[in-house]
């Protein structure tokens, strides 16, 4: 278990699907670009680039770029080197600060001292620098603001400790939790979970209704290829169901999921 557990739990992922996005080079607004993250939270966005590998950056409060991933080959992977930016980026010792031809740069690194990544090229050391005090900055208004979202619709993974796995719950906008998910083995599958049920879960046709033994209601939401990823609560008539299947369509694409 990561020491961010107790703050990823109530992490709800904003998710976004760009065909490109790449890091600015010299030349940019480094002033603008570092010290951009007064104001609002810090922020992940997620992209499929055209080559099918899947990238993130962390983003300042105003939304430049501070660091961008690398490549992975599935999102589930992303979603897994956006919970080690997490873990590691709060602590400005896990940056280093890197020369290359035409400037420096920073590298973050995981606890393996992998690099998970990287920022732009800054023309001076200390710019380059000061962006450290800006990435932690990020980090921390992130986490901050998730675990402090409790209320409304949004997305919750939870770990079982009897069960040693994860799972999520969606919430309605009162708070309700609406749907539940089967359970995973890692943290970012879950996430991953979350994702495919907020892309799946805005077509009408990916819900069956369900009766149960005692005669009341439920649904399920299945993926493209007929998995089940969410089973809703259970409710006494097939309006009460039903209602809860169209509110769940109109609320989940608001949900932001990592």
């Amino acid at each position: 278990m990561r020491n961010i557990n107790s703050l990823l739990t109530a992490l709800v992922l904003s998710f976004s699907s760009i065909a490109a996005v790449g890091c600015a080079t010299v030349g940019a607004d480094e002033d603008s670009e570092i010290d951009g993250e007064a104001g609002s939270a810090g922020k992940l966005a997620f992209w499929q680039a055209t080559d099918g590998q899947w990238r993130f950056n962390l983003k300042s409060g105003n939304g430049a770029v501070l660091l961008t991933s690398e490549a992975y080959t599935s999102r589930t992977g992303a979603i897994n080197g956006a919970l080690s930016v997490l873990e590691n980026g709060v602590d400005p010792a896990m940056y280093t600060v890197n020369k290359t031809a035409t400037g420096y740069n920073l590298h973050l690194k995981a606890a393996n001292h992998e690099s998970i990544a990287f920022s732009q090229v800054y023309s001076t050391k200390s710019n380059a620098t000061r962006a450290i005090s800006s990435s932690v900055k990020a980090t921390t208004s992130y986490l901050d603001k998730q675990a402090a979202n409790t209320t409304g619709a949004r997305v919750d993974v939870l770990w079982n400790e009897s069960s040693r796995k994860f799972r999520f719950n969606v919430h309605a906008r009162n708070g309700a939790v609406v749907l539940s998910s089967e359970q995973y083995t890692t943290e970012a599958a879950a996430f991953n979970g979350a994702f495919a049920v907020q892309a799946e879960g805005q077509a009408a046709a990916n819900y069956t209704l369900k009766t149960n033994a005692s005669g009341g209601f439920y649904f399920n939401l299945q993926a493209l290829n007929g998995q089940v990823i969410g089973t809703s609560q259970q409710y006494t008539t097939k309006a009460a169901a039903e209602s809860a299947m169209r509110s769940l369509q109109s609320f989940l694409p608001t949900v932001t999921v990592l």
